[in-house]
This record gives C-alpha cells, sequence and structure tokens, in this order.
C-alpha cells in the first residue's frame, strides 16, 4: 500500500513529495478519519483553501491501488478532503513532513526550504478565518455573474466555467495555473516553453540574466503575446492573462474572464475566482496574493496560435 505524501505549495511548478513504505502510510492513515466522510456542505464544512502558498497534505496512492481507500485525500489543517466530500480531522500533521525533511524529492536547497515552509505555515493559520468569513460572504452568491453574466465585459475571453476544472478529480490534479490561465487542459501540469523546448530554468524573478530563461519568455515562446501596458483592459483576439512571481520559487497565473473579473487555479487543486484572503479579483496587480509579490505582466492568449505541455504530478 505505497502513497506518496505530497506537500501542497506551489503553483505552477510541481510540489515536493515524500515517497511512504506501507507501514509509513498506515500510521498516517490511522489519524485521518475517514471513516466520517460526508458531502461538504457550504454553510457549514470549512472551505477548500483555494489560495497561494501552503494549502496542505495531499496522500495519493500509486502502485498496485487499494480499492478500500481514496486514491488522494487533502489534509489542510483541520479538514481532510476526498472528491466533494470531507470531515473534520486533528491538525498537527505537517509535523510528520518537518521529521522526514530529509527525504522530501524535488527541493534543491532543503535547509531554504524548510524557512519557507514555516513562513507559508504561518501565512496559511494567520489567514485561515478571514479567509473562511469571506468566502460564506462571497460564495455562492456571485457565481452566476462569472458562469453567465448578463453582460459580458469581454465577449472573446472564456466564463471562468469552475464546474469544468473542478468537478473531476482527475483534471482538477492534473493542470495547473498555466493550463487554466491559458484554458488549455493538456492533463499535465503546465510549463511555460515546454512545448517550444524552452522551458522556464530561472524564478529568480520576473526578468532573469541574459541565456536564462523565466516563466515570461517560456510563455513567449509557446506563443503567448507580452502586453505590460494592458492596464486590466480586456483584449480581442483571445483573452488576457497576468503573470506573478514568488522569488526564487514559483510562478503563477490569472486570467480575465467573459465578466471583466478574474479567477485562477493554484497547481492541482479547484480553481476559484478568490484572492488569498477570500475576496473577488478585480485587479490581479492589487488582490492578495500572499508571497507572490512580483507582478510580472499582463499576457494576451490568442486561442489556436499557442500550445501548451507539462510534467505529470
Amino acid at each position: 500500500m505505497p502513497f506518496k505524501l505530497i506537500v501542497d505549495v506551489f503553483s505552477g511548478r510541481p510540489n515536493p513529495e515524500i515517497e511512504l513504505d506501507s507501514a509509513a502510510a498506515s500510521k498516517l492513515l490511522k489519524r485521518l478519519p475517514l471513516a466520517s466522510l460526508k458531502k461538504a456542505d457550504e454553510r457549514t464544512t470549512n472551505p477548500f483553501p483555494s489560495v497561494l502558498g501552503y494549502r496542505g497534505l495531499i496522500l495519493k496512492q500509486t502502485g498496485r491501488i487499494n480499492k478500500n481507500l481514496p486514491m488522494r485525500i487533502h489534509y489542510a489543517h483541520d479538514t481532510i478532503y476526498v472528491n466533494d466530500k470531507a470531515a473534520k480531522a486533528e491538525g498537527g500533521l505537517e509535523s510528520f513532513v518537518f521529521d522526514n525533511f530529509r527525504s522530501l524529492k524535488g527541493i534543491k536547497d532543503i535547509p531554504d526550504f524548510r524557512k519557507d515552509f514555516e513562513r507559508m505555515m504561518k501565512q496559511y493559520f494567520d489567514k485561515r478565518e478571514l479567509y473562511i468569513d469571506n468566502y460564506r460572504k462571497w460564495i455562492p452568491e456571485i457565481l452566476d455573474d462569472y458562469h453567465f453574466p448578463v453582460r459580458p465585459v469581454c465577449p472573446c475571453a472564456p466564463a471562468a466555467d469552475l464546474a469544468a476544472w473542478n468537478t473531476d478529480p482527475g483534471i482538477t490534479s492534473s493542470n495547473n495555473c498555466y493550463n487554466y490561465g491559458t484554458n488549455y487542459r493538456s492533463d499535465t501540469y503546465g510549463q511555460p516553453g515546454q512545448a517550444a523546448g524552452q522551458k522556464w530554468n530561472d524564478l529568480s524573478a520576473c526578468n532573469v540574466p541574459a541565456n536564462n530563461i523565466s516563466a515570461k519568455m517560456g510563455a513567449i515562446a509557446d506563443g503567448l503575446v507580452d502586453k505590460p501596458n494592458q492596464d486590466n483592459k480586456c483584449i480581442t483576439p483571445g483573452h488576457v492573462v497576468a503573470l506573478v512571481n514568488k522569488p526564487n520559487s514559483d510562478y503563477h497565473w490569472y486570467r480575465k474572464g467573459s465578466n471583466g473579473k478574474w479567477s485562477h487555479k493554484m497547481g492541482g487543486t479547484p480553481a476559484t475566482i478568490l484572492d488569498n484572503s477570500g475576496n473577488p479579483i478585480t485587479d490581479p496587480r492589487t488582490c492578495d496574493r500572499g508571497a507572490y509579490v512580483n507582478f510580472c505582466t499582463f499576457m494576451q492568449v490568442r486561442h489556436g496560435h499557442f500550445k501548451v505541455e507539462g510534467l505529470f504530478d
């Protein structure tokens, strides 16, 4: 019964993970209230933390599948989520990650990442109650305006269409912010530049030294058009996206919808119309982006004139 323990912290690049043997997996599973799972209720269940930064831990089955257990379990502080079900859980499972940091795969500098992980956890816990309060204030009342705007402001742009990205667990977990931003399902973690053979290799900032490739440069190679002076306005043909950067760590994309407002998708988690404080996003330059402090640029996605390829998470 092997599992992967995925530390859900990145939006664009694949998350770090720990391979668990059967004994370690069983020990963790015993701490999760799987028998208490029931259909989530927006009025009482804590909403899934669709935020930039730390979002919890994911237990994912690998190898021979145990059909009596979920394929994927998302633990977020005090709640577990399995597809459309949820249950209250004990806190503190992050201690397992701290006890096994040396086993993390996908991270070059373990000591630096540990410090960053501690900061991300603090930001998550500090904002959690605010996010929940604002989520319940806005959801689901404003969703119709995103899915079926009475007067489309950006008629060429795709609607948020959260159901298309969030209903099927396979689609949700296999596509990231770049896929959602460009509205291009590759069912892999889309990586700027990979389709063009010029995948990013430097996430230190929005603009990087000569001979290095930033996420922006990779996206241009894929066919996106840099529009730094777009100033949050609609565009034709196609639609507008926005690129932000967490220095030396990750990148993230937002997309402007047909109603003129923005939505986004953090890694393999559900797409959302809210920022890190749980508020609707009217401008990605000013919304709460957590540690993704660098606003890089607006870009144009010309439908049918670009390609996205990615990595399997």
